[in-house]
């Protein structure tokens, strides 16, 4: 009965976060492909939330609502970034991955 009380509680304190989380979501292709397994990062003002791509390189990571965010695949030389927003409402942002002349990548908007 304790456990209920403290898993309750807990639900009670982490339900607000969660209403007022924004998610960012898309997709990271390359080469006409999805980039798979690829970690992301959002920073939003310091705050750091990972995530990782499908298979079909999608992805979808709630964020707080904090504005200019910075989107990071940091698996790849260069670590490839953009700027995205966080909003109350999902905000998609789709991506190609590509390959510069000096080996970094860097991430496109498509």
């Amino acid at each position: 009965m304790k456990q209920h009380k403290y898993f309750c509680l807990g639900m009670v304190l982490l339900f607000p976060a969660v209403l007022y989380a924004g998610q960012i979501y898309g997709n990271v292709t390359s080469g006409g492909r999805g980039v798979s397994q690829a970690v992301v990062e959002i920073n939003c003002a310091g705050v750091v939330t990972k995530g990782v791509t499908a298979a079909d390189g999608s992805y979808r990571i709630n964020v707080p609502p904090q504005g200019q965010c910075t989107l990071t695949l940091s698996g790849y030389t260069g670590a490839p970034s953009a700027v995205v927003f966080s909003y109350p409402n999902p905000s998609q942002y789709d991506f190609d991955l590509a390959r510069r002349g000096d080996g970094n990548y860097e991430l496109r908007k498509r």
